[in-house]
């Protein structure tokens, strides 16, 4: 692809600053705007829309790698062309941004609602088993990342994008049908008192007090 003077670290660094950028975006326009127009876009409707803007950046990163394989000399051996014979397909590399972008975008509704979630749900004495739990996810996602190794060279890119793609909208749609019944209860949720966890038997600080 054309740098055109660009580090592709600069590049990678979208990621993190669509993070930066977007964070306070979300919470201070975003999500009280959607509220005052009447649509409750509670935690579980945003980790449903987290996978959902995951699979879009996914698509985007599969159409970029066909038009690199479509418009390079060497197809679909694009890696060769350019180590051995400093050949690269006429693409500027600012093309990759809208990937980063969406994965970032995806990171604030997925990754940041779980852990709001976990938080805000469960028992004051169990927060950081329960975020632990949540951050145990992933374990899943990195051993998933792990078995599409094979398909994360040429010319087998365009695979590898596709299938993420595929594995997110499908854990979205899993996710929102497994979940749309306690969405409906957020409500009440967020009414319940504050809470302990106790074990049978054993009596909490504050019953001694």
């Amino acid at each position: 692809m054309k740098l055109g003077g660009i580090s592709n670290d600069i590049i990678n660094n979208l990621n993190p600053l669509s993070l930066i950028i977007f964070i306070p975006i979300m919470d201070q326009i975003v999500y009280p705007g959607l509220r005052r127009m009447g649509f409750m876009f509670t935690p579980l409707k945003r980790i449903t829309a987290g996978f959902i803007v995951a699979g879009c950046a996914m698509i985007s990163a599969t159409v970029t790698q066909y038009y690199i394989y479509k418009k390079n000399l060497c197809g679909k051996d694009a890696n060769y062309c350019l180590e051995k014979e400093g050949k690269y397909s006429d693409i500027s590399v600012w093309v990759q941004a809208a990937t980063y972008i969406l994965a970032g975008i995806s990171e604030i509704f997925a990754s940041v609602t779980s852990l709001e979630f976990a938080f805000t749900k469960a028992p004051r004495n169990m927060r950081s088993l329960v975020q632990a739990v949540s951050l145990f996810m992933n374990v899943f996602s990195s051993a998933l990342g792990q078995a599409l190794v094979g398909l994360s060279a040429d010319p087998l890119l365009e695979w590898n994008y596709g299938v993420a793609a595929i594995l997110a909208f499908v854990g979205g749609i899993g996710f929102w049908l497994t979940n749309y019944k306690l969405d409906q209860e957020e409500d009440r949720l967020n009414l319940l008192p504050q809470s302990h966890f106790a074990q049978v038997g054993v009596r909490s600080r504050d019953e001694e007090k």
